[in-house]
């Protein structure tokens, strides 16, 4: 039996496909390099859930889809390396990026958008490791 691979093609700029739109098994992809991706809908695709992004990553300042032209919602799973300030790798997870933990960095000075427990090598004044506690809302030192 052969097997038919359908694909849905765009290259604007955040369109994403609506998942109701979707057949079963169908694939969507969109080749706009601000953000491109493969879609294809799960199976509850409804409209406003049901879409999965298969990659890549989405790199910039602004949240994946931050102007959609198509679907509004993000997928469950979908990664994103926010480099607004410090280079921070966030999954969504179903309702908003969740910042993965255990962010580690180098720099001069100290990172502008830190997440709680946050190590940082700063290099400035012979280097010193600090560690920032959201509940003070303050870069730590931590003794060597």
């Amino acid at each position: 039996m052969a097997v038919q691979i359908q694909t849905r093609r765009s290259s604007t700029a955040n369109d994403r496909p609506f998942p109701i739109r979707l057949g079963a098994g169908e694939l969507a992809l969109n080749n706009n390099n601000t953000s491109p991706g493969l879609f294809f809908a799960d199976d509850t695709a409804s409209p406003s859930t049901g879409l999965i992004k298969v990659g890549p990553v989405h790199i910039g300042s602004t949240t994946p889809n931050s102007s959609p032209a198509g679907f509004t919602s993000s997928s469950k799973g979908e990664t994103w390396l926010d480099t607004a300030s410090t280079q921070i790798f966030k999954v969504y997870d179903g309702s908003a990026f969740q910042t993965v933990k255990a962010v580690a960095s180098v720099s001069a000075g100290l990172p502008t958008n830190p997440v709680n427990g946050q190590l940082v090598w700063d290099t400035n004044s012979g280097g010193s490791l600090k560690i920032y506690l959201s509940a003070s809302s303050a870069w730590v030192a931590v003794d060597s």
